[in-house]
């Protein structure tokens, strides 16, 4: 099964419309798509308005508010077991054709990551990446796991790490010994789609 998972806050769902339908239209079809929300915001108080989903959108609540990383940590969680190939992502991104193929394929026992960079960037040192791999995982571009990679720990998120998940979760795969390979195609087709739709960004 492979599954397409993100999350929201409040003042983007009314938006969110489009970005659900550029995961729908991907080929491969994902065969479920989660918006993983949580029943009580830390940053949003009051009750969650939800807008109309398209069919086929599965809503998963959490009991808890992981923040940005409720996108993976929630689905994981309601996937687990399933045998599932997971792939989340951001919920304020138009994903164009073969963004979700670059990520589908591929050895299930890595990380596979649309973006990533190096911890070099944070002042920091780590075992240095074989070619085509990368230390963070960034969720903007996409983001496949299987659920299982993550448990544990990685729902016990200090305060310091609530807003930064993609560094939060890389910490976990790499503590587990996974790497993060990179899949520069899914980060392209965003950039072809707005090409083609805005006339911005040629090819070189």
């Amino acid at each position: 099964m492979l599954a397409v998972s993100l999350t929201s806050i409040p003042p983007r769902l009314p938006r969110i419309g489009p970005t659900l339908a550029s995961i729908q239209g991907q080929s491969p079809r994902p065969d479920r798509v989660l918006l993983c929300l949580p029943r009580r915001y830390r940053r949003f108080p009051g009750p969650v308005a939800l807008p109309p989903l398209p069919d086929g959108v599965d809503l998963v609540w959490s009991d808890e508010d992981f923040g940005p990383a409720t996108k993976a940590l929630a689905a994981a969680r309601a996937l687990e077991g399933q045998g599932a190939r997971l792939v989340y992502c951001d919920d304020d991104w138009i994903y164009g054709p073969g963004w979700l193929a670059a990520l589908a394929e591929g050895p299930e026992e890595a990380v596979l990551a649309g973006a990533g960079f190096s911890v070099t960037a944070l002042r920091r040192r780590a075992d240095r990446p074989a070619a085509g791999e990368t230390d963070i995982a960034q969720g903007f571009a996409g983001v496949a796991i299987r659920p299982e990679m993550l448990h544990g720990d990685a729902f016990d998120i200090p305060d310091a790490a609530w807003p930064v998940d993609d560094i939060w979760l890389s910490g976990h795969y790499a503590r587990a010994g996974l790497a993060v390979r990179s899949r520069p195609a899914a980060r392209a087709a965003c950039a072809r789609l707005i090409h083609r739709r805005y006339g911005i960004w040629p090819p070189r």
